[in-house]
């Protein structure tokens, strides 16, 4: 056994695991006929010396762990010699253990080093020099009208997957169990929504995972399995490299950024959205052009309908954004303001914006994938995340201090999934209000539900603590989906000459299973080697005890009962032959356990040779 140990799987190996198998069955009924033996022969030897009745009994009796334990219990304290027979037979049960556990066999795991590159990452200079430039659709007008499709189409393909459904949903709802098992169940709800449609890892919003202490920003936060996760945005990071085309695992730690929201109530905004009003940064209030439905200050009813808007206050604070350097971060928040129209019950409009403080968040991942088979898919997902240390926890600069990224997505926003019909709500409107409804958009939402039916762009009642989280992951998606199209649908992107290199190297761990390999469990061992050194001890020191005894062994048979008895009358020659040898001259005399006086008031049992003897009585009283 300890020469397989650290060896690769053999047939030889495996034959010596039979016979250990086999060995572990066998161990009792073996150790029993070696120690069974000894015992009786101890027992003679102590005879013929002088001895009490009791040891002897005990000696005589104890022919197995159970009947050992049995005689010490009922006996009582006969001598410390009994603790180390009892010792002796737990070895019996042991040993046969002790034989099947000794070698075992395990997983060969081989580790590999291994290189693997993830998307944009968290460096400052090349994050914001990419946002900047108005990542890879808002960069010149030519080139945003040619990409802009692609960005539309990767956005609005996110909006489309099952999982959307339970993106922050309201938990509270009567439909939300009801679309968990249309899903699938729990465990399938969870597992649909680790990754994007084109297999990228979805990142976690970290300050909302269960566990998070934001007393404690920089400790790992494991990422739930068997519950559904907050994720901060519908569009996963591109990550490439670091597994093998075969069976084992891969892990790695990446970096990357999202923005959150802080958002307050709906307030009365008539005053900002008054004809004239310079509250607001990109809409025009002065056009003749509802603000929910202007595209570049014009109407495109091309576009559709939205019910909602975004925009910036118009204030220093937006310019000290706009001004701002990646080594440079700005003192206050930049602020996004999302507007709509409420009607009361007087069939009165008013806008109702809000406002919510944008802030960056740069997390670290530590990322796990698997490959159970050969032809089985590369599954990655995030395990854990924390804050980076050495980077703000709310950071002021975000992709949308670049004045052409949020030129860009201030305009695209509203009309993500609106409807070509007025006073319907778009994909992004019924996301916001309630991610349960989102393919119930013909409707308004489910019928039986009043907070999602007929409020179109008003989102008054919605508290601030739902709408940030929600609104922060449409932000951060529509913000990934101006990457650059080919990056997020599985290729390596182009590389243009002078532009930063966005691609952020990292090393992944590959472990696949190489040959089982056999391990000797040493406690195991080393009891089977202490059971087998007892046992052949023990069949030594019954040959050596057996040539000591001059007395027959006339103590492990029922002819013993019969030496020298006046109650049974048999021939008495013959003192010189064991139990055995006597039985073969009187095996055939018949004998009875009776009543010897059963002219007395008090009887006495004995074995007898007098058959006609009374029967032994349940009422009667013996000596």
């Amino acid at each position: 056994m300890a020469y397989l140990h650290g060896k690769k799987q053999t047939s030889f190996g495996d034959t010596v695991l039979e016979v250990l198998s086999v060995a572990s069955t066998l161990w009792p009924i073996l150790f029993a006929a070696v120690l069974g033996p000894l015992l009786k022969s101890i027992a003679l030897f102590r005879a013929e010396r002088g001895s009490r009745l009791g040891s002897l009994e005990f000696l005589l009796t104890s022919q197995t762990t159970a009947s050992a334990l049995k005689n010490i219990l009922t006996m009582g304290w006969i001598g410390s010699w009994a603790i180390g027979v009892i010792a002796i037979w737990s070895l019996s049960p042991l040993g046969g253990q002790a034989a099947l556990r000794s070698l075992g066999l395990q997983q060969n795991p081989i580790s590999t080093k291994t290189p693997a590159t993830y998307y944009l990452g968290n460096n400052r200079s090349q994050v914001f020099q990419y946002y900047g430039a108005g990542a890879s659709v808002f960069f010149g007008a030519s080139a945003g009208a040619s990409l802009i499709s692609d960005m539309r189409t990767i956005l609005s393909t996110s909006f489309s997957t099952q999982d959307i459904l339970v993106s922050h949903a309201n938990t509270s709802s009567s439909h939300y169990n009801e679309t968990i098992t249309d899903l699938g169940g729990k465990w399938e709800a969870s597992r649909s929504g680790r990754r994007d449609l084109w297999r990228n890892v979805r990142i976690p919003f970290l300050e909302l995972l269960p566990g998070y202490d934001s007393d404690d920003p920089h400790a790992w936060v494991s990422v739930p399995e068997d519950e559904i996760v907050p994720y901060a945005s519908l569009i996963g990071l591109p990550i490439r490299g670091g597994s093998f085309e075969r069976p084992g695992n891969s892990s790695m730690t990446v970096h990357f950024h999202y923005q959150t929201l802080s958002c307050g109530n709906a307030f009365n905004g008539s005053e900002w959205v008054r004809n004239g009003s310079m509250a607001l940064w990109y809409h025009n209030t002065r056009s003749s052009v509802p603000l929910r439905n202007q595209y570049m200050g014009e109407a495109a009813p091309n576009m559709g309908y939205p019910n909602i808007w975004f925009d910036f206050p118009n204030t220093s604070t937006l310019t000290e954004h706009f001004t701002a350097t990646f080594d440079m971060e700005p003192r206050s928040k930049l602020q996004l303001v999302m507007g709509g129209i409420c009607t009361d019950a007087a069939y009165q409009n008013t806008e109702m914006p809000r406002l919510c403080d944008i802030s960056t968040s740069y997390i670290d991942m530590q990322i796990g994938c698997s490959r159970a088979t050969i032809d089985a898919d590369l599954i990655c997902q995030a395990k854990q995340a924390r804050h980076t240390p050495s980077y703000p926890v709310k950071g002021n600069l975000t992709a949308l201090s670049s004045w052409r990224l949020a030129a860009g997505i201030l305009r695209e926003l509203p009309f993500t999934g609106a409807s070509h019909h007025v006073a319907e709500p778009s994909t992004l409107e019924m996301y916001l209000r309630d991610p349960l409804g989102v393919f119930q958009r013909i409707r308004g939402g489910y019928m039986d539900d009043p907070e999602t039916t007929n409020k179109l762009g008003c989102f008054a009642s919605l508290p601030p603590e739902i709408i940030e989280r929600r609104l922060a992951t449409v932000l951060n998606t529509i913000t990934m989906s101006t990457y650059e199209v080919n990056v997020l649908t599985g290729g390596k992107g182009l590389s243009v000459d002078g532009g930063p290199m966005l691609w952020q190297n990292t090393t992944a761990t590959w472990t696949e299973f190489d040959s089982d390999m056999y391990k000797l469990n040493k406690p195991w061992f080393i009891t089977t080697i202490l059971s087998t050194v007892v046992l052949m001890i023990c069949a030594i020191a019954n040959v050596v005890v057996r040539q000591r005894i001059r007395a027959p062994d006339f103590l492990d048979s029922v002819a013993g009962l019969t030496r020298d008895s006046p109650l049974i009358n048999v021939s008495q020659e013959g003192s010189g032959k064991s139990g055995s040898d006597r039985l073969e001259v009187i095996k055939d005399v018949k004998v009875r356990i009776c009543d010897i006086y059963p002219e007395r008031e008090i009887g006495k049992i004995a074995l007898t040779t007098e058959l006609n003897g009374p029967k032994l009585r349940w009422e009667r009283t013996y000596a």
